[in-house]
């Protein structure tokens, strides 16, 4: 682009000599410094439309951290036929202009001046394209600073949580089949001391002889990718046995498997319990109820077969370490009428309520709990399945019966329909105190749990006068 402005023949070449080595070429009055014309090249400059400089003094178009800089080179412009050649390519300053548009325009600038004319010559060369390669730059470095800061602290929880486990967990590495990593808890199942003494060594060496080949059979398998079972094997340090639960590991440093340990036994070994204890742990682990104990957060930590089934769950590793809350319909609001009465009474019997399994499909369930005796708060939940019982088994209990014969009772001294009437007020008048005295008198969560919002279940109190008369709905 170009201005229509009033030049010699002589000038017009030169100018457009120098804007084949220039990005830009801008002519100003020598006295003025004020933009007589304004040549570019390029597409990106033409979208600057920097021709909205010509009229306006050159010092009043730059950014404030380049006007000193700019007036100093005003003041001592190259002369053409003067200068060498080392002055000519010397002195090139940066200079951050600004558009008409207000945009940032970043150049490097060379000021000339012909012995034979007036006006001066202003060499520039566009920095934009790199000023955007310099911003991506940036942006990238930032990012890869955050993405390490996010993998710093990834691995410092899980070093944490590895550390602090109380489950034994070993880590091996599937090409060498030695042990990389693990955990305290692992040291006193298997060692009975430092952990980092296990590190570097063979898995082999601290399981009794006859479990080698099944162990070398289990790496093998991990390795092929084939699929991996439990593990029966015996510790030789103290003859503690353990079920080795595999599970695979692939990352960027070759395959890995970790091994969570069960344990199966006392290490003290033979007392006169252990049967009558394998026997009651294996009717728990075969029961046709599922079977689940948590600590006080609802943090699942064993579980048996069936209710690994219930969920639609591949392993019992995809339940282990969640939090029970999870699968439960109603998520913290039944957890917390689990937890509430456990803490009070210790027990609880037949909780009816939901669980989601894996497919997102709701299962009715009745859940009944206890306390267990341990330092640290545990709970044993035992979960049944109620969908399968037939509606007829139902009906047929006796509590049923006696209410169906007075119903009858009813039937000729009043409308069927008055009849139908009370009889739904009494089961919502039951369903909500229920509600209450299992949430603990909570009108939230018992809202939540009859599907009702707050202030309907207030309306339905104050119609059963189950709540005080002073209180407004």
């Amino acid at each position: 682009m170009k201005n229509e402005v009033d030049l010699s023949d002589k000038f017009d070449v030169t100018e457009s000599l120098i804007l084949g080595l220039a990005d830009l070429i801008v002519v100003l009055n020598h006295k003025t410094h004020k933009v007589i014309s304004v040549n570019s090249k390029g597409v990106e400059l033409a979208r600057l439309k920097l021709e909205g400089w010509v009229g306006k003094k050159l010092s009043e178009l730059t950014e404030l951290d380049s006007t000193q800089k700019l007036l100093s080179i005003l003041k001592a412009p190259t002369v053409l036929e003067k200068a060498t050649s080392k002055e000519l390519a010397a002195d090139w300053r940066h200079i951050n202009f600004l558009s008409p548009a207000n945009q940032s325009a970043p150049f490097m600038i060379k000021l000339f001046k012909f012995a034979n004319e007036d006006n001066l010559i202003l060499c520039a060369r566009d920095l934009g394209s790199m000023a955007k390669m310099q911003q991506k730059l940036m942006d990238t470095h930032r990012s890869m600073e955050r993405d390490y800061l996010r993998l710093r602290h990834l691995e410092s929880r899980y070093n944490t949580l590895f550390e602090n486990s109380s489950e034994p967990i070993l880590i091996v590495d599937l090409i060498t089949q030695k042990i990389v990593q693990a955990n305290p808890s692992a040291a006193r199942f298997v060692l009975r001391d430092d952990s980092k003494k296990l590190i570097g060594s063979d898995l082999t060496q601290w399981f009794d002889a006859q479990n080698a080949q099944d162990l070398e059979e289990l790496l093998s398998a991990a390795q092929s990718g084939a699929k991996t079972k439990p593990l029966n094997v015996q510790s030789i340090v103290n003859a503690q046995s353990l079920t080795l639960m595999p599970t695979l590991l692939v990352q960027e440093g070759g395959a890995q498997l970790m091994l969570r340990m069960v344990v199966k036994s006392s290490p003290q070994g033979a007392s006169l319990n252990s049967p009558a204890q394998e026997l009651f742990s294996d009717a728990l682990q075969k029961a046709p109820y599922g079977f689940v104990v948590t600590d006080a957060s609802g943090m699942v930590l064993s579980v048996n077969d069936e209710f690994v089934s219930m969920l639609g769950a591949f392993s019992v590793s995809q339940v282990l370490g969640k939090n029970l809350e999870t699968w439960l319909a109603r998520g913290g609001v039944d957890w917390g009428v689990l937890s509430n009465n456990l803490k009070q009474l210790s027990t609880l019997r037949n909780f009816a309520t939901e669980l989601v399994n894996q497919s997102n499909v709701p299962i009715e369930v009745e859940i009944s709990a206890s306390t267990l005796s341990s330092e640290d708060k545990r709970y044993g939940f035992f979960i049944r399945d109620v969908h399968r019982v037939s509606q007829s088994d139902a009906v047929a209990s006796s509590s049923m019966a006696s209410s169906v014969s007075q119903l009858a009772q009813l039937v000729g001294r009043m409308p069927m329909k008055d009849i139908v009437g009370e009889t739904s007020d009494m089961i919502e008048k039951m369903c909500i105190q229920s509600a209450l005295e299992l949430t603990q008198n909570n009108r939230a969560s018992a809202a939540e749990m009859l599907g009702l919002s707050r202030q309907s279940l207030y309306i339905k109190l104050h119609r059963y006068g189950i709540t005080d008369a002073n209180e407004k709905p």
